[in-house]
């Protein structure tokens, strides 16, 4: 009764979720570096097509040796609910975050960020699942700035109409961290024509071009950050055409386009 092995001659995708170009401190960017050069390279070549989320994984791969007619730029999509629902909310004197509250997000110059804009009547919702340790971090570091009451942490969202109605209450959506793949909730704030503001990792230059589909500001610069929120907060037309630009540029990330091509893939 032992399992044997059988070939079944079918073809094998990879989907790599962007893991490259991430800060993993000097011994294990040592370890990974050794690992793609003597393993990786081997392996991923042994896949029949390799699919990356981002456009930037693609220079990557093939300077790592893979060939370049099996990558496949193949990005996450968002349901379609986020481009046809009219607003489901009243936009309210807020900024919001949406995601996962852990340390790689860089909250820490979000919530400094507060204390250095001009509208002191502005609050900060942060809305997503807590790492307990990062959570009573930054609830310290709101107490030393004494702005508790302008800034309120808000349970995960997982309903689609409740997401959209959380994203349409604020005025700018920030995303601050310190590196992305490819950000869902970057993407459904753009498609609800929000100011977006996200520091300059990679993954998220790969979706925001500055001063046309959103603003960027440096890594960790809450100074930088702080501009760029007075900037959007100037109800200008062109800010306005940046909103509009924003939802335009991400209707490819429709779960409804991106399945026809992932189906023609197949």
């Amino acid at each position: 009764n032992k399992l044997k092995k059988q070939n079944i001659n079918c073809k094998v995708f990879l989907v790599t979720h962007a893991p490259f170009e991430r800060e993993r401190g000097l011994i294990n960017n040592l370890i990974v570096y050794l690992y793609d050069l003597l393993v990786g390279r081997n392996t991923l070549n042994k896949f029949d097509k390799i699919l990356t989320i981002t456009k930037w994984e693609n220079p990557y791969l093939e300077k790592l040796g893979i060939k370049k007619e099996k990558i496949r730029y193949t990005p996450n999509g968002i349901p379609k609910e986020f481009f046809i629902l009219k607003k489901q909310a009243k936009e309210e004197n807020k900024i919001l975050f949406l995601g996962r509250v852990s340390p790689i997000k860089n909250l820490e110059t979000l919530i400094k960020a507060i204390t250095l804009i001009k509208d002191k009547r502005i609050i900060l919702e942060i809305v997503g699942p807590l790492e307990k340790e990062y959570y009573n971090k930054l609830n310290e570091l709101i107490r030393q700035l004494n702005i508790a009451k302008r800034i309120m942490f808000s349970p995960a969202i997982y309903d689609i109409k409740e997401k959209i109605r959380k994203i349409d209450s604020a005025k700018i959506f920030v995303l601050p961290s310190i590196s992305e793949g490819m950000s869902q909730s970057l993407v459904e704030a753009m498609s609800r024509e929000k100011m977006i503001i996200a520091s300059d990792n990679i993954g998220n230059k790969d979706l925001i071009e500055d001063k046309k589909n959103g603003y960027l500001f440096e890594v960790g610069n809450e100074k930088d950050l702080a501009e760029k929120i007075n900037i959007s907060l100037v109800n200008n037309s062109k800010n306005k055409k940046i909103k509009k630009e924003a939802k335009k540029y991400v209707k490819k990330f429709s779960w409804d386009k991106i399945i026809k091509d992932l189906e023609k893939l197949f």
